[in-house]
Parts: C-alpha cells; sequence; structure tokens
C-alpha cells in the first residue's frame, strides 16, 4: 500500500532582529504620515547603529529581555545626545538608560501638545508617544502623562507607585504584556515594597466604581462592560460616591468621560484638559498605582478604564486590567515567596482564606516528578500529607510577601512542613508537606480534588 511520507518537523520561526523591527518601524512612520508627533525623530542610519549593536549582543549570547523593542520618549525626559526643553542632555534619564541596557532602540522624541487622535483625527490624542504606540510605529512610549492619552488611543497605560521607578513616568504600549516586560526593567526607585504588600485579592476581589459621574453615553457603556466583565470574573463591584479604599482591594474608573473634538481642544486647552481629567485627577493626589486598558478595543472605542490600587498594590491592579484584556499576567519583580500546596489550601479549599488573607497570589497550577504520593491525615478539616512515594500530584504555586510567607510557615501545625517538592518543569520551590505521615494512602489519586469529588459521591470508603 502506498503512504505519503511523514511530514517534516516544522521550521522553527526565526524572530525578527533588531535591525529589521527598526526598518519596519519607520516603513510604518511614514505610512502614518503624523510627522506632528515627534519633537525630534532620529536618522535612520543612527537608529540603525544602535540597533547593529543589540543584535551584536545578541549573537554574542547576551540575554536581552527588550532586543529590538523599539520606543519613543517624551521630550521632558532626558535622552543623550537628544534636544529636550533644558538643552541637549548628555546622558540619558535613568528609564531610558536601563531599557536601552535591556535592548530597547529609541526611534525619536514625541511632544505632549494638542495633537490628533491616532484612530479618528477629527479627535484630540493628547500624547504623542500613545498615538505612536496605536499606530503601531513604535512598541512602547514612556510619558509623563497618564491615563488620558491612553484611553484616547485606546492602548494600555500602567504607572506605577510612586518610587518604584527611578523617574515619575508612565509607560505605553499596545498591551499588558509589553508594558510589563519594560515595568520588570525599569523597577528600582528610591522606595521598596513593605515586607507585608499584597500581592493578590483572592478569587472575589472588592472593587469599587463611581456612581453619577457626567459621562458621555461611550464612556457610560465601557463603564458597565467593565462592571459586568469583573462581576462575571467572580469580583464583588460597589458603587461609591467618593474615591476611597475603605473595605475594598481596588478601584476602577472610566479613564476619559468624553472625545472632545481637535479644534474644539485647540480653542481651549486648559478647559478640555480639565474635562478629561474629571475621571481621574484625584488619582494623581492619591499615592497609588494605576493601569489603564481599552475596554472595547476591537472596535477602538478611546474608552477605556483605570484600576487603582494602594501604593505597592501594582500586582493587583494589573491583573485586574488583564482580567479585560485576556492576558497572562507574570508577577511584577517585587520581592516575594513561592510556595506549593496540595491540599485543603487550593483554591475553592476551606483553608485557601488563609493563603487569601494574607494577601498571597495564585500563580498558576503545578505537578510534581512521580516522587510523591497523598495520605489522607485525621484533622478538620481533613487534609492529605504529601510524602515520598512514586506518583505525580497536582497541585498549585502561590505568592506571598516575604512577611506573609513567614506568617502562613508559622501557622502550619504538625504534622505539616514546608520542605520542596521537585516539579516537572525542573523547579523545586518549597511546599506543604509531611516528611512522614500516617493514615489511609490516596495513591488512587493525582490530586486531593480528585479525592474530594470521589468521597462526596461515593461516601465513607476505602480511599486507597
Amino acid at each position: 500500500m502506498n503512504t505519503l511520507p511523514p511530514d517534516p518537523d516544522p521550521v522553527p520561526i526565526t524572530p525578527p532582529t533588531a535591525s529589521h523591527r527598526v526598518i519596519a518601524a519607520f516603513e510604518r512612520l511614514t505610512e502614518a504620515g503624523r510627522p506632528e508627533l515627534w519633537t525630534t525623530l532620529r536618522a535612520v542610519e543612527d537608529v540603525l547603529v544602535d540597533a547593529k549593536a543589540v543584535d551584536a549582543r545578541v549573537q554574542a549570547g547576551e540575554t536581552l529581555p527588550l532586543a529590538g523593542t523599539v520606543i519613543a520618549v517624551q521630550d521632558r525626559i532626558d535622552v543623550a545626545g537628544q534636544p529636550s526643553g533644558h538643552g541637549v542632555p548628555e546622558t540619558s534619564a535613568a528609564v531610558v538608560t536601563r531599557l536601552t541596557a535591556a535592548g530597547a532602540v529609541v526611534l525619536g522624541k514625541t511632544g505632549a501638545a494638542t495633537i490628533p487622535a491616532a484612530w479618528d483625527r477629527t479627535k484630540v490624542g493628547g500624547d504623542g508617544g500613545a498615538v505612536a504606540v496605536a499606530l503601531g510605529v513604535v512598541d512602547l512610549a514612556l510619558s509623563t502623562a497618564g491615563a488620558v492619552p491612553a484611553a484616547l488611543n485606546a492602548v494600555a497605560a500602567v504607572k506605577p507607585t510612586r518610587g518604584l521607578l527611578p523617574d515619575d513616568v508612565s509607560v505605553y504600549a499596545n498591551g499588558l504584556v509589553t508594558a510589563h516586560r519594560a515595568l520588570a526593567v525599569m523597577t528600582g526607585g528610591d522606595r521598596s515594597w513593605p515586607a507585608d504588600v499584597r500581592l493578590g485579592a483572592g478569587e472575589h476581589p472588592r472593587i469599587g466604581y463611581p456612581a453619577g459621574l457626567p459621562l458621555g453615553e461611550a464612556a457610560n457603556l465601557a463603564l458597565e462592560t467593565v462592571v459586568a466583565r469583573l462581576t462575571a470574573a467572580g469580583a464583588v463591584l460597589t458603587p461609591i460616591s467618593e474615591p476611597d479604599f475603605d473595605g475594598l482591594n481596588a478601584l476602577v474608573v472610566p479613564a476619559v468621560p468624553e472625545h472632545p473634538e481637535i479644534a474644539e481642544a485647540l480653542a481651549d486647552p486648559a478647559g478640555v484638559g480639565h474635562r478629561l481629567t474629571v475621571c481621574t485627577a484625584f488619582a494623581n493626589l492619591l499615592d497609588v498605582a494605576a493601569v489603564t486598558v481599552p475596554v472595547l478595543p476591537g472596535d477602538r472605542r478611546p474608552f477605556g478604564a483605570t484600576f487603582l490600587t494602594r501604593a505597592f498594590e501594582d500586582q493587583i491592579a494589573l491583573d485586574l486590567a488583564a482580567v479585560c484584556t485576556d492576558e497572562p499576567m507574570t508577577p511584577y519583580p517585587e520581592p516575594g515567596e513561592d510556595v506549593v500546596v496540595f491540599g485543603a489550601h487550593l483554591r475553592g479549599q476551606p483553608l485557601n482564606a488563609d493563603l487569601t488573607a494574607l494577601g498571597a497570589r495564585f500563580a498558576g497550577p503545578v505537578r510534581t516528578t512521580e516522587a510523591y504520593r497523598m495520605v489522607l491525615l485525621d484533622t478538620e478539616p481533613p487534609q492529605p500529607g504529601v510524602v515520598e512515594g512514586g506518583s505525580c500530584l497536582d497541585g498549585e504555586r502561590w505568592r506571598l510577601s516575604p512577611a506573609a510567607f513567614d506568617r502562613f510557615a508559622a501557622s502550619l501545625k504538625e504534622p505539616f512542613v514546608l520542605d520542596r517538592v521537585v516539579l516537572d518543569d525542573g523547579s523545586a520551590p518549597l511546599a506543604v508537606r509531611c516528611l512522614a505521615a500516617d493514615g489511609p494512602g490516596l495513591d488512587r489519586y493525582e490530586s486531593w480534588r480528585g479525592y474530594v469529588r470521589f468521597a462526596s459521591t461515593a461516601g465513607p470508603r476505602d480511599p486507597g
């Protein structure tokens, strides 16, 4: 019988080099035809010199998390050798230095004057960097502005807790993942996370949203959309009349109440600017973290939502915003410890509240190598003891701040201890387990939830 030869193995796609990405950026810049975005645009030859230097570093074996990322920098932020409001600086701002050290390439400097928006040139855009990101000319932009330009151009913006970065800037990007990657590189300012910082808000975070704001039709629809989406994801939404975190994990507000015409903004820039910041102006008076995302990015409507959390709870703001964008969110680079749980501390189980009360952040499911097994302990509530054996076990990884980790470790009672387990990805985090324990073997099960389902349906039978 004739048979066809097997399909060849797929050829891995080589990511574009920094040089190719810079050339593509200049092509998009030409197509966009928006010279008013730039106060200084570097010559393509100069940008390519930087890009080729990045490519050479990568070829030499360096790991550059932002290799080839093309960035724009607002005119108020120093870039070495590029004109700014106070001359031509010899050195760049620390945030720019850190980005370029990680492989980013500066395309030019943008202005903050009144300019048209990315998707509707009859409307105001608010910031050249946000428009450049929206048009795909650059991957990300640094700005001293915040939520409003991001919302007007349907891009994401992250403004970390003041002092976590060496300079007070916001990051604009087409997605939270790109912004998050840049934040990880730039973080390290004159403030440090408290030892007991909360890294998560649990499965049912409490979120306040404003009631009675003077919103246009589209902005009101955006707020209703984000409230509905968060509620469907398990959050508890509460209308509030004043911006206050009392009893809440976060606030969510419309980033802008309307989208004014560019002609009106040119005629009355102060009046239009005041109207646009009515929803978020109070955030500038508070010590908060802020994350803005488009609520309806598919149709590019500029009415995003801004998530506000207490200072240093940036991770919570990022996680909540990611609910609206369906992006995977990795941990912000705050200090913390990971712990793996297998039994009653799992999500939906009786002791999970012990973790969420400490501000622990769920970091994902895990699976061990074939070196462990469970035994049923005589505890209340029922729990498994994880001991040495020959099976793979399913569990969960949680991340806690240093102080929260210490409190969690101190709360464990015999026979539980924290000891390392080897996971199927080769890592060996600390986990809640037992070095030795007596009880009926649960060798039939690879997860505690599997046994719980058996017990709830089969009743008190031999679990082994």
